[in-house]
């Protein structure tokens, strides 16, 4: 019998790929992810610096502050940003590696069957072998022909 072979083999291939690529793009959402946030905690700690400093007058101190606060809720834009990325590539990932298991188990199932018909197929021979033999043994002699 003919050795197995998964038909849809190229586009497993191509599933894994795009999983790796979904998985890339999680891990670089994440470290993007991970530097919005030290920079939004170091934005944070400044404001807070800033509103705890007198300075040298209400209008200086005043300036300060709001382009700190400014600062600060630019970058919680852009952590709420960067959780938005980490969430869509997580989905993405989710999905790449659904179809990669659907694919494996569906060549898992496909082998299995494959292997039961070739034990199907071994045991029909070995069957038909038994068979002709006995057959062949315990025939009636046969009459020679005469000359």
């Amino acid at each position: 019998m003919k050795r197995y072979e998964f038909s849809l083999e190229t586009v497993l291939r191509a599933r894994r790929a795009q999983e790796s690529v979904a998985r890339a793009d999680l891990l670089r959402a994440n470290v993007n992810a991970a530097a919005a946030e030290v920079a939004e905690d170091r934005r944070r700690l400044h404001y807070e610096d800033v509103i705890a400093t007198e300075g040298p007058s209400f209008m200086v101190l005043r300036e300060r502050s709001e382009l700190a606060a400014g600062a600060l809720i630019e970058s919680r834009g852009a952590l709420a940003e960067a959780r938005g990325a980490v969430s869509t590539a997580l989905e993405g990932y989710v999905q790449a590696a659904r179809s990669v298991s659907v694919l494996e188990k569906l060549d898992e199932r496909q082998s299995i069957e494959h292997a039961a018909a070739v034990l199907r197929e071994e045991a029909r021979l070995v069957d038909e072998l038994v068979t002709n033999r006995y057959s062949r043994h315990h025939a009636a002699p046969r009459p020679q022909a005469e000359r």
